[in-house]
This record gives structure tokens, sequence and C-alpha cells, in this order.
């Protein structure tokens, strides 16, 4: 019985290949064309916009959001700049209220611990932003890469960003703005450690 089945199986193994050379014209094109149906590999890209399923709920035109990374292409990729680009892949979670992106903290004095580290938060702008090319256009990345989060100082999502030309005299306020709250902050962490000893009975 299975002698059977085999000779039925392999007789329409050769009526299809009798077929195929009827169509194709040779063993050699039958052979072409199956090797090419099984080394083919689908090349398309996402053909929806990523940024269309963000602004579901995020609305791009009020004055949180801006185009000016939307407009750009990842100098690393060639590709468009969208919204998971820096914010990550978001999860079927995400719409009932996970917070499971990419958030960048802007406000380091805010007392809140941030969810993702500096470097964690830098590393998604150094994908774009070289850091050495950031060192030669100011010192200032040099010494604050790795200590404060690159949204900080400069705004993510601006109509223009403020930091970009900034003249001399506000860039030097700024440092010093930025470097009078942390001496504040230090000498209040300061004057509250002295306060607790001084309570403290030996």
């Amino acid at each position: 019985m299975r002698a059977n089945i085999l000779l039925k199986a392999v007789g329409m193994i050769a009526v299809l290949g009798a077929a195929l050379l009827a169509t194709t014209g040779s063993a050699a094109d039958v052979g072409a064309q199956m090797s090419n149906e099984l080394t083919y590999q689908p090349s398309l890209d996402n053909q929806r916009d990523p940024n269309k399923y963000c602004a579901q709920c995020h609305k791009f035109n009020d004055e949180q959001f801006h185009g000016v990374h939307l407009s750009k292409s990842n100098p690393s990729t060639g590709k468009p700049i969208n919204c998971v680009s820096c914010h990550g892949n978001i999860s079927e979670d995400h719409r009932r209220g996970v917070k499971d992106v990419m958030r960048f903290h802007g406000d380091i004095f805010d007392g809140k611990t941030p969810m993702y580290s500096v470097r964690e938060q830098n590393q998604v702008c150094f994908s774009c932003h070289q850091p050495e090319k950031l060192r030669e256009s100011l010192w200032a990345h040099d010494v604050h890469a790795m200590k404060l989060p690159c949204a900080s100082c400069h705004t993510l999502h601006p109509k223009t960003d403020p930091m970009q030309d900034i003249p001399h005299k506000d860039q030097v306020k700024l440092c010093v703005d930025c470097h009078g709250k942390q001496q504040a902050l230090l000498d209040e962490k300061t004057n509250r450690k002295s306060v607790i000893q001084n309570k403290d009975p030996k």
C-alpha cells in the first residue's frame, strides 16, 4: 500500500515537472524559477506613517510639538526621523497609560527621579548628534554630556531651538543661573545635615 502511495506521489511530481517544462521551456528555467522562489526576501518598508499612529492621541498642532525633528533624517541611516526613532516602540499597553517609551527629563531641579538615566536619554540623541561634533561646536557639551540630559538645555519639539545661535551673554547667564541653583541646593542639603547633627545628642 505504501508503495502505491509513493508511486502516485512520484507520478504527480513528474506531471507537475512536465507542466512547468511545457510553460517555461527548459529544466534549467524550472530550476532557476524554483531557486528564485526559495531565496526571495520581501524588502517592503512599513508603508504606514508611524507618526500618524502617535498623533491620534498626541496632537502635533499644539504648542508642545513642532516638526524640527520630524522633518529631518538620521545622518547615520539616512532614514526619516519619526516618533519611535527617539521614543522607542510602544507596547499594546501604552494606550492604557503604561509609560513604556523613552521619556526625556528636562527639569533637573524638580526633585523627581527620572524614569531613564542621563546616559540612556543622551544615547538616543547621540544616535544622530555625534559627540565629537558637539564638542567642536561648544565645550559645554563635553563637560555636561554624561552628567546632564540634553533636554535640560535643549527643547526637544521646538519651533526654534533657543540654544541655537544663542548670544554669548545669554549663554553665560544660563551657566550662572544653572550653577547658582545647583549651589543653592547643595547649601540647603549642607544646612539640613548640620541641623540634624546639632540636634543629635551624643
